[in-house]
């Protein structure tokens, strides 16, 4: 149920429905209606344009947490997931990205920084990475290299929220008190992550990635209203997903 009202209350739905029902006006004769409903979705839409409503949004998630200094030695990194196609991973029999596919490519930068540390991706299963994350490549390998030798990879494919990634994780982990973690994700969803993992009673050291802001406020005209409403989707979704897991204690908020 939540999932649904979430999908439904995202700008771009909403902007859907606006049409949807000035059609519906249109066709009942209603054309009062239908003109004052076309009339704020293209004031809506104006806005999407005209104003930085992604980097409103977007910049006091991103800037929240610092990227921690990265210690000299590391016992495990955590990458969450989110960031494979699926569908494409399947169909082509190679690793496919979406825009948040830095996480991935920052753990292979990591695991190759630190080669005694453990590496655990949530939300992806092994097969999604047969050719990858291993010392010697096949023709379908993007991540690979030495570094990946003898290292312990475990794929937590079952966990489908932020709330179970924090949860399996530290079963999978076990962490032992004095080790360091590193915990890598995308910068606008690393709130959310980190206060999590800190609400299950484990602190990792936030590597921040897959930045979407530049941190400045200019208004200027973006015409790619869909890119616009896809990241004003996520961000929408975003808020929304803090403000529940305040409200049920799934997070710690500093």
């Amino acid at each position: 149920m939540n999932e649904i009202l979430w999908t439904l209350l995202q700008p771009s739905a909403v902007l859907v429905l606006l049409v949807a029902l000035a059609l519906v006006a249109t066709w009942l004769r209603w054309h009062a209606i239908a003109a004052t409903l076309l009339t704020v979705f293209l004031l809506a839409v104006a806005v999407v344009v005209l104003l930085p409503v992604d980097e409103w949004l977007g910049s006091p998630l991103e800037t929240r947490v610092a990227a921690a200094t990265l210690p000299a030695s590391v016992d495990g990194i955590v990458v969450l997931g989110g960031a494979v196609d699926w569908q494409v991973t399947r169909e082509r029999g190679q690793l496919s990205l979406n825009a948040a596919g830095e996480r991935i490519a920052a753990a292979a930068a990591l695991a190759q920084r630190y080669p005694e540390a453990r590496l655990i991706v949530t939300g992806s299963f092994a097969d999604a990475f047969a050719d990858d994350l291993r010392p010697v490549p096949s023709d379908a390998s993007l991540f690979f290299g030495p570094h990946f030798a003898g290292r312990t990879v475990s794929y937590l494919g079952a966990s489908r929220s932020t709330y179970e990634d924090a949860l399996l994780t530290l079963a999978e982990a076990e962490p032992r008190q004095g080790e360091t973690w590193l915990l890598v994700t995308s910068a606008w969803h690393m709130p959310r992550a980190l206060g999590t993992f800190r609400a299950a009673g484990w602190t990792l050291a936030p590597v921040p990635v897959d930045y979407r802001t530049t941190g400045e406020l200019r208004v200027a005209p973006d015409w790619d209203v869909a890119a616009t409403l896809a990241d004003l989707d996520r961000l929408v979704r975003e808020w929304g997903a803090i403000a529940v897991y305040r409200s049920e204690g799934r997070m710690v908020v500093d």
